[in-house]
C-alpha cells in the first residue's frame, strides 16, 4: 500500500556520480584505449593534409562498439588543431550519421547546411537532389582549401545516392559539373557492415577504399580496461564490488566485444542495486543485467534501426522458426508476415519484397540462411535461421510497439520450442479471426 502524501523520489543517488559517461555515443573520453595502431594508420592516412597535399580518402570499418567513432572525432580534433597551428586551411564536417536520413535529398541538405548560418538554411523540401548538390559544391568552393566530410554509418546512404557521394563528391574539384576549382575534397566513411564495400561498383570501391582502417573487437582485458576507466568515472567511489568488472567485461567478449554493451550491463546492474536499496553492485546484480541486455538490445534495434517492414519480415522469420513440425522457408515465413501485417495494420508487401527483406536482415546480422538442395527436379530452398535466440527476440516483440502481432499462446509455444518438444497445437482462439490468422498450424 502507497500512502500518497508520500513522495517516492530519492534527492541523492548513493550508487551513480553520474550517468552520462555510460550513455557513450554522448561522452567523450579523456582516454582512448588499445587503439594505438588504428589511430597510426588514421594519422598517416591524413598526414598529407598538414603537410600541403590533397586529403585522402578513408574507409573506417568493424563492428558496433569498438572505438571507431570515439577514434575518428579524436583524430578530426587533432588534425584541426595542428592544421591551425600551420595555418593550413582546413574545413571538416561531421560525423553526420547517414542513418538519420532516409533520403539522398535529406542527407545532401543536412551537409550543406553544415556550412551555412542557421537563418540561411535549406528547407526540408523544395529543390529537386540535383539542386541542392549544386548547392553543397557551391558551398565548398565558398570555404577552399581542404574540406574533409566525415560520414558515419555509410551503408544507411539511400542507394539512389551511393555513387553520388561515394564516388562523385570525393572527384567533384576534377569534375567540369561541379564548378570547384579552389577546394580539395576528403570523404570519410565509417561503417557497422564490414561487407559493405564488396556491394559497391568497382570504381566505387576504389575511391572509397583508399586507405582502409579495420577496427576488431575489444577481448576481455582490453574491455575491463575501458569499462573499468567508464566506471571510475560513473560510480561514486568503493560502490562497485571487485568481480563486476570482470564479469562484465567477461560476458560482453564472449558476445562481440562491444564496449557499449558492457556500458549497458554496468548501467543496468547499478540501477538493479539502487532499486534493491543496496550499498554495492553486486555479481548478483551484474548477472541480472546480463540476462536482460540481449532483450534490451533487441528492442533499441526494433526502435532504431529497422523499418516497419524489415521489422515484421524478423519477427515472421522467428515466428516460423519457433513453430511446431514447419521449417523457416521464405513461403512459410511470407505467410506469417502477412497475417503479422493484417493484424496491426501494416501495409503487406509483395512475395518478392520478403526476399529484399530478408536479405537486408541478413547483411545486417540479424538473420542467415542456408542453401538446400534438393536434388535432381527438386529445385533449391534456404532455410532461415535468426542470430540471436527466439526467446530475446519475442521477449522484445513484447515490449514493442509490435506486440500485437503476437499470438496469445505465444509464450506456450516458445516453451515447447525451448523444450524440444514440438508438437501440434490448435488455433489459439478459434472464434478470433485475427489470432487464427496469424497463428495456423497446418
Amino acid at each position: 500500500m502507497v500512502q500518497t502524501d508520500e513522495n517516492p523520489f530519492e534527492g541523492t543517488d548513493a550508487i551513480f556520480e553520474a550517468k552520462q559517461p555510460l550513455k557513450k555515443d554522448s561522452f567523450d573520453p579523456d582516454t582512448i584505449f588499445h587503439r594505438e595502431d588504428e589511430i597510426e594508420l588514421y594519422v598517416n592516412a591524413l598526414q598529407d593534409v598538414v603537410v600541403g597535399h590533397d586529403p585522402n580518402n578513408v574507409f573506417v570499418y568493424g563492428p558496433t562498439g569498438v572505438g571507431k567513432t570515439a577514434v575518428t572525432k579524436w583524430v578530426r580534433d587533432k588534425l584541426l588543431e595542428k592544421a591551425t597551428e600551420q595555418s593550413v586551411p582546413l574545413e571538416i564536417i561531421g560525423p553526420v550519421n547517414c542513418r538519420n536520413y532516409k533520403s539522398s535529398y535529406r542527407l545532401v541538405s543536412r551537409l550543406v547546411n553544415e556550412f551555412r548560418d542557421p537563418g540561411d538554411e535549406l528547407p526540408k523540401s523544395g529543390y529537386s537532389t540535383d539542386t541542392v548538390f549544386e548547392f553543397l559544391y557551391e558551398e565548398i568552393e565558398s570555404v577552399g582549401g581542404n574540406v574533409v566530410i566525415i560520414l558515419d554509418e555509410i551503408d544507411n546512404i539511400p542507394p539512389d545516392a551511393r555513387n553520388d557521394f561515394l564516388y562523385d563528391l570525393p572527384r567533384a574539384e576534377a569534375s567540369e559539373n561541379a564548378a570547384i576549382d579552389d577546394a580539395r575534397i576528403g570523404l570519410i566513411g565509417i561503417s557497422n557492415d564490414l561487407k559493405f564495400v564488396d556491394s559497391l561498383e568497382p570504381k566505387v570501391k576504389s575511391t572509397l577504399g583508399e586507405r582502409e582502417i579495420k577496427f576488431g573487437p575489444y577481448d576481455a582485458d582490453e574491455l575491463r580496461d575501458i569499462l573499468g576507466y567508464y566506471a571510475s568515472v560513473s560510480f561514486h567511489d568503493g560502490v562497485l564490488s571487485d568481480d563486476v568488472i570482470p564479469l562484465a567485461a567477461a560476458f560482453t567478449a564472449q558476445e562481440r566485444g562491444d564496449v557499449r554493451q558492457g556500458l549497458k550491463i554496468l548501467e543496468k546492474a547499478g540501477e538493479y542495486a539502487r532499486m534493491d536499496d543496496s550499498e554495492q553492485v553486486t555479481e548478483a546484480h551484474t548477472r541480472r543485467a546480463t540476462e536482460t541486455i540481449e532483450t534490451d538490445e533487441i528492442l533499441d534495434c526494433f526502435d532504431n534501426d529497422l523499418t516497419r517492414q524489415q521489422a515484421l519480415t524478423y519477427i515472421a522469420t522467428t515466428l516460423a522458426i519457433i513453430e511446431p513440425e514447419h521449417d523457416a522457408r521464405t513461403k512459410r515465413i511470407y505467410q506469417l508476415y502477412t497475417s503479422l501485417s493484417e493484424a496491426i495494420g501494416s501495409e503487406t508487401r509483395s512475395e518478392r519484397k520478403i526476399y529484399e527483406f530478408l536479405d537486408q536482415l541478413s547483411m545486417q546480422g540479424f538473420v542467415r540462411s542456408e542453401d538446400h538442395n534438393q536434388g535432381r527436379g527438386g529445385g533449391r530452398r534456404f532455410i532461415y535461421e535468426v542470430t540471436d535466440d527466439p526467446a530475446d527476440i519475442i521477449n522484445a516483440v513484447f515490449k514493442s510497439d509490435y506486440q500485437e502481432s503476437l499470438p496469445n499462446n505465444i509464450w506456450d509455444i516458445l516453451q515447447v520450442y525451448k523444450e524440444g518438444e514440438a508438437s501440434s497445437f490448435e488455433a489459439p482462439d478459434p472464434n478470433d479471426d485475427v489470432q487464427r490468422q496469424i497463428w495456423q498450424f497446418t
